[in-house]
């Protein structure tokens, strides 16, 4: 019986030595660059399949690092994956200055080995003392001090400097006057950790098609580029970067025995189209978990295929869409697919939502446990 067990820790081991080595990495976020489409494969490492995919200038949620590949997640749809690190560059700003500026001038700032009060401290520095910063990261800086590497708590410094990271300065711009939110992550649904009123400078350090990471009075965080304009060698904004042409070929038809019918409408008492043999390539138009709309290339039709009888390919396993409302607010979300349906919910704009049955005016959704209809064209 012992050497069974002996047999087995062995295999265990070898078995582990043979997985990726994971490096701890701390939250934080990517922008992808280089490239008009950036995989997301079930491992690290092109030997794994494609399960999806984030277009360039959206920005990637990192948990972890896997040599040269990242874990996380896409802020473009809410898919989890491997990405390529080579096409990622981190959301962090270094070449910058500062110094401690402790409120109480008798008190002392700790450098923590890692971006947590309940880190080790490495060292204690008080009002006054200069430091470089190497990079940012949920409100701790990551700074080189007296020969030593560590975090200061953001509060209790200051910032002066842009540094060299820096592409460039922009200032801030507001069509009604009011102030621009700076937030802790791309997206709308973050917490806001900072306000800016319009006319302000501010440093610039990556540009995302919707969301640009930026300094301003020492934070470091996340702003809408549409209240960006250049102002020290940094271009506009471009236009928002339209969905992927999911193409002819994204979809097959899953060979069951027997044909699946296209239908007008996302439901089995609507009228049938056509119907088509398993192998039949198909384009989906609007994923959606229980119905896709779609359109076949080989006839030229249209119409809604459920989703469970289609074999999908870089297409995530559920589908997820971003809030959009050109005033910036929020879309409601009613019971039924029409505007006198009742609402249940007021979704903020930039929440993502699970598209549950895809439409053409109308789509249903999951919003937080509740589920409901809300119009296509909110939906990015």
């Amino acid at each position: 019986m012992k050497r069974n067990w002996t047999a087995l820790l062995l295999a265990a081991l070898l078995l582990f030595s043979a997985l990726p080595h994971a490096n701890a990495a701390h939250a934080g976020y990517a922008l992808v660059v280089n490239t008009s489409r950036l995989n997301i494969r079930s491992g690290p490492g092109t030997g794994y399949p494609i399960i999806g995919g984030v277009s360039g200038g959206q920005w990637v949620r990192v948990d972890a690092t896997y040599g040269g590949w990242i874990q996380g997640r896409s802020m473009q749809d809410g898919a989890s994956g491997y990405f390529s690190s080579s096409f990622l560059r981190m959301a962090t700003a270094s070449g910058g200055t500062g110094s401690v500026g402790v409120v109480v001038s008798s008190s002392y700032l700790n450098l923590r080995q890692q971006p947590s009060y309940n880190s080790p401290v490495l060292g204690i520095f008080y009002n006054g003392t200069t430091f470089t910063v190497l990079g940012e990261i949920y409100g701790w800086y990551h700074v080189e001090v007296s020969g030593m590497r560590g975090y200061f708590k953001s509060e209790f410094v200051r910032i002066s400097g842009g540094g060299s990271g820096a592409l460039g300065t922009a200032r801030v711009y507001s069509s009604n006057g009011g102030s621009v939110n700076l937030r802790n992550a791309p997206s709308y649904s973050s917490g806001v950790i900072g306000q800016a009123a319009p006319g302000t400078i501010v440093n610039v350090y990556l540009r995302g098609t919707r969301f640009w990471y930026i300094s301003m009075a020492g934070t470091f965080g996340f702003m809408d580029a549409n209240f960006l304009t250049a102002s020290g060698g940094v271009t506009p904004p471009s236009p928002p970067t339209p969905p992927v042409d999911p193409g002819p070929t994204n979809a097959v038809v899953t060979n069951i025995g027997s044909s699946l019918n296209l239908r007008e409408q996302p439901s089995t008492s609507s009228r049938v189209i056509a119907s088509y043999p398993g192998g039949t390539p198909v384009s989906v138009r609007m994923q959606g978990v229980n119905w896709s709309r779609v359109y076949i290339p080989s006839t030229g039709k249209g119409g809604y295929m459920m989703t469970r009888f289609l074999t999908l390919h870089g297409m995530p396993l559920t589908p997820m869409r971003t809030v959009t409302h050109p005033d910036g607010t929020y879309v409601n979300l009613r019971t039924r697919p029409s505007l006198s349906g009742a609402i249940t919910l007021q979704v903020p704009h930039g929440s993502l939502v699970s598209i549950l049955i895809a439409g053409g005016e109308w789509a249903q959704v999951k919003h937080e446990g509740a589920t409901g209809y809300m119009m296509t064209r909110f939906l990015r």
